[in-house]
């Protein structure tokens, strides 16, 4: 039984995944392809060791067995079937919903707003990075209030960048990719994606990389299947040694070290299930809580002591979300969630000629492979999505918006007008 169950498990979303974005050898990287991914590594894999472990002698089998109880297998699993088939139900039906419409010039947002919208996240970097320079030299930890907010501001001000960076890309798909990197938009992420390396935020820094991957093949063409599977290798090789470098541990172990990622935070999941179990329904009062984290953390240096605590046990600081959903919707309440959540990014991908919903919807879809599954709401759904992939784009187009109609109140040429001055500049 707990065998056919795992098989489903991970045959139902293969199935899906291959149905909506593989076709002819070409690989379509969307929103169903992120979730799926993230639905697996770390919703299932967990039960997938849970299941094996015994059969094939892994280390530390006899703890992992204990911790995630034989009793547990059945209805986890069927819970999580269940809820993926909700997520696929949904997407299936905004397919009949929403038809995408082809992408079609438009007004560009002026560079000018980029280029101030640039300047503010590197001003900021550099004062928050001089602000918090002794916490941010502390090694990573959980229980170091100090230095998790410290690398939150920093985080905070790569996005920004990350945002600047897309924004550009979107708007002008006739730029080359060479001319791109030149960019003072592209130069100023790189820097900061590698300071954020150099923190120990790697997942930021992947999920950057699936933003970029969800606008090529969504929004270009598409990636042949060879290479995602040789590319993914290839970033889970990088990615695992940079996790052991931040350990100071040998880089044989790299793959090891990507593995070992969902069963940390599945820690999480197995104390939850074995404690708590599984609600039919709750009410969100966590996620109420949660917007606080939408407040700047240069504003409010101790907003996490001042965050409510997500009532689960979190040894490593991450939350897995299995945990988030249980505690906050129940499973009637998440069913609900994940029907609608793919109709919100079919909405999105099916106005994707509009720049900022299109940015909304790369964002959005980057987030799901990692942040999404492995955060607390209130850095998943709050902030990263929320706060990062809406209101901040929002902001940056809202602002140029209002560049153009100053620079340009009969409604001319406002973007060259603008792009003109900042090459005089």
């Amino acid at each position: 039984m707990p065998e056919l169950l795992l098989l489903a498990a991970v045959a139902i979303p293969c199935w899906y995944v291959s149905m909506r974005c593989i076709s002819h050898g070409m690989v379509q990287i969307d929103h169903v392809g992120t979730f799926t991914f993230g639905f697996l590594f770390y919703w299932i894999t967990p039960l997938a060791v849970r299941i094996f472990a015994p059969k094939l002698d892994f280390p530390l089998v006899a703890t992992w067995s204990a911790l995630f109880r034989e009793r547990l297998i059945v209805p986890y699993a069927i819970a999580c079937i269940s809820l993926y088939l909700c997520f696929a139900l949904g997407d299936t039906l905004s397919l009949r919903l929403f038809r995408d419409k082809p992408r079609r010039d438009l007004t560009k947002v002026p560079r000018l707003a980029l280029s101030f919208a640039t300047l503010a996240g590197c001003v900021f970097l550099i004062y928050t990075a001089f602000i918090f320079r002794a916490a941010l030299a502390r090694p990573p930890s959980p229980t170091d209030f100090a230095a998790e907010a410290a690398r939150g501001a920093v985080t905070t001000c790569v996005v920004l960048l990350g945002v600047v960076c897309l924004i550009f890309t979107v708007d002008r798909p006739e730029m080359s990719w060479a001319n791109r990197f030149r960019s003072v938009y592209f130069v100023t992420f790189l820097a900061g994606a590698l300071l954020m390396l150099r923190l120990g935020s790697r997942l930021y820094v992947a999920s950057f990389l699936v933003m970029f991957a969800v606008y090529l093949s969504t929004f270009r063409s598409r990636f042949k299947l060879t290479t995602v599977l040789a590319g993914g290798f290839v970033l889970a090789l990088l990615f695992g040694a940079v996790g052991m470098l931040r350990e100071e541990g040998d880089l044989r172990g790299a793959l090891f070290n990507v593995v070992e990622e969902p069963m940390l935070n599945s820690l999480s999941l197995v104390h939850h299930l074995r404690y708590k179990g599984i609600s039919w329904l709750n009410s969100p009062d966590q996620l109420e809580s949660d917007f606080l984290n939408l407040v700047p953390t240069v504003v409010l240096p101790n907003k996490y002591a001042l965050l409510k605590k997500p009532d689960a046990y979190r040894p490593l600081g991450g939350l897995n979300s299995f945990v988030s959903f249980d505690l906050n919707f129940g499973m009637i309440g998440s069913g609900v969630f994940l029907f609608v959540w793919p109709i919100l990014f079919r909405y999105l991908k099916s106005r994707s000629s509009n720049t900022l919903l299109a940015t909304m919807y790369i964002m959005g879809s980057g987030w799901l492979a990692f942040t999404f599954f492995r955060d607390p709401f209130s850095i998943s759904l709050v902030k990263a999505i929320l706060q990062d992939s809406v209101l901040l784009p929002a902001m940056i187009v809202g602002f140029g918006r209002l560049l153009s109609a100053a620079c340009s109140p009969i409604g001319g040429v406002a973007n060259a007008s603008l792009d003109s001055q900042l090459d005089v500049l």
